[in-house]
């Protein structure tokens, strides 16, 4: 599969995404309904603004390590989609993000 086939699977999979995804990729599921915890919203969504948010803000070096991982592993989109949702769970919400949730200040405020 493409990263674009998983995007379109999880954009229709709707609130059973984590049930498809935990069939292809279990930690890539845990991962996610981590991040849709922390963000109080459902997986699916979760999914969709992580991938809006890596492709707004994510820095040259972010693309470079993706595409790095991306390159050696054994199925590339799953891998993908994967990074992307940790490379979310990685950063603090801030007013440049889809869905700043409580305080917060800009990550380039953070000590």
């Amino acid at each position: 599969m493409m990263l674009g086939d998983y995007l379109a699977l999880a954009k229709n999979a709707g609130a059973d995404i984590q049930g498809w995804l935990a069939g292809v990729g279990p930690l890539q599921a845990k991962a996610l309904d981590k991040l849709a915890t922390n963000e109080n919203i459902p997986p699916a969504r979760a999914a969709r603004m992580a991938v809006a948010d890596f492709s707004r803000f994510a820095s040259e070096e972010d693309w470079a390590t993706l595409i790095s991982h991306v390159r050696v592993a054994a199925d590339p989109a799953l891998a993908c989609l994967g990074a992307i949702i940790d490379w979310r769970l990685s950063h603090k919400p801030c007013d440049a993000h889809s869905i700043p949730i409580g305080p917060h200040r800009p990550m380039s405020e953070e000590a």
